[in-house]
């Protein structure tokens, strides 16, 4: 069987950062000589994390290209209430628009972590590149790409409420057994998704008994599903659900079911089935953290699940709690085979069984996530995402390949099912 995507190594091993300067589709559009010309007119700016490369209103004098870091670009100016529209990496750029129109920014951008960006003043592009139609359509397109994800956003958004009731796609992160890395998962799983569908994913933490995933980012609970009734929770609007959800630098909203053990207690199968379609209205992605074992929680949440990442671990007890699962889906909750993806994670360095065994006891494909290393434990001692502060490490690129999986996923439903995307 072919090694998983999830436990190749890093290949960047070696490449210094002019390499992802001339790998950008900005230079590596143009001829040796004229990159080279266009590299000595660059100037390099290192902005600290949560600091503005631009602002609303501000001159569009420079094109930005991003060397390292990412970038977050929204509209709105309150703490709270920005709409968030892209975000951009290494080799990308931002301020396109407003450069080539030549007009003030009307959105921001913002570092999520440190980032080093080179800019090019007006003038130099002017008498380099002003008329390099190769360059000219790049920009044109970058523009015309980011403009129409704009506009789809907003259909969505404001689509009549048949269309949006069932527009979000439910993702249940799920183990049958406690320290599988579930919460690790789910969190970074849900800060990728934020990144394909900006201001428009939520994790709903159904961990009723502690709610490690605010743990995880050291985030204070506004309020928790266990204090709304099911009836007043099926007639919130985004405004409304607003009140409860938790914005993370990701722009991921984060809902937390409970935060002490006797709020758990009080959480039934209700509450998630009034939650989730809520959610989907007003999210293009939900994201579910469910507790191990089959509660009532958990059943709602598996039920309601357009795909299921069942979470293992490489022990023979867990291939047999893994076999039982497979029954219940089947056989109790219904759930189509290729709604359930699996995957065999190594939170701990020991190595047990091996992919291949469940594989073969499963017969079905399974998606391996090398050990980490210290880096998840210690990313959630600091309240750190791990996909922001250690994109390399196996689980976060685990967590953004998963991602990428499930946006397509939820594009194909999407177009199936002719809801606006």
């Amino acid at each position: 069987m072919a090694p998983s995507i999830f436990s190749r190594r890093d290949d960047q091993g070696g490449r210094g950062k002019g390499d992802v300067l001339d790998r950008a589709p900005l230079l590596a559009l143009l001829e040796p000589v004229l990159r080279q010309r266009v590299r000595k007119r660059l100037n390099r700016r290192r902005i600290g994390s949560g600091k503005p490369i631009y602002r609303s209103g501000d001159p569009s004098a420079e094109l930005f290209v991003i060397e390292s870091g990412r970038v977050r670009v929204f509209v709105g100016e309150r703490a709270g209430q920005e709409r968030v529209l892209h975000f951009v990496g290494p080799g990308e750029i931002i301020g396109e628009s407003a450069f080539m129109a030549e007009t003030p920014h009307m959105t921001s951008a913002v570092a999520v972590d440190n980032v080093s960006v080179w800019t090019l003043a007006r003038a130099d592009f002017d008498s380099l590149l002003g008329h390099h139609d190769g360059v000219l359509r790049y920009l044109g397109s970058v523009a015309a790409e980011r403009q129409t994800q704009a506009n789809a956003r907003l259909a969505a958004e404001t689509a009549p409420e048949e269309l949006r009731a069932a527009r979000g796609y439910v993702t249940a992160v799920y183990s049958p057994r406690g320290g599988a890395g579930v919460t690790t998962l789910a969190v970074n799983l849900a800060i990728a998704l934020a990144e394909h569908r900006p201001d428009d994913t939520v994790l709903l933490d159904l961990d009723v008994l502690f709610g490690h995933a605010l743990a995880n980012l050291w985030l204070e609970p506004k309020g928790v599903l266990a204090q709304i009734s099911p009836v007043t929770m099926r007639s919130l609007d985004r405004g409304g659900l607003d009140h409860y959800l938790l914005p993370h630098s990701s722009s991921l909203r984060i809902f937390p079911a409970a935060t002490r053990p006797e709020e758990g207690q009080t959480i039934t199968g209700e509450h998630i089935r009034a939650a989730v379609p809520t959610l989907k209205r007003n999210f293009g992605h939900v994201v579910l953290d469910l507790p191990h074992g089959f509660n009532e929680v958990t059943l709602a949440g598996l039920e309601l699940a357009d795909r299921i990442l069942l979470v293992a671990t490489p022990e023979q007890v867990t291939l047999q709690d893994v076999l039982e699962c497979r029954r219940i889906f089947s056989d109790v909750l219904f759930v189509p085979p290729n709604h359930v993806s699996y995957v065999l994670n190594h939170p701990q360095p020991y190595s047990g069984l091996a992919l291949s065994e469940f594989s073969a006891a499963t017969e079905t494909p399974w998606s391996e996530i090398a050990h980490g290393g210290e880096a998840p434990s210690t990313a959630a001692l600091r309240g750190e995402s791990l996909l922001g502060t250690r994109p390399n490490n196996a689980v976060a690129r685990a967590a953004a390949e998963l991602a990428e999986r499930i946006a397509a996923a939820a594009r194909e439903q999407t177009a199936l099912s002719g809801r606006p995307g």
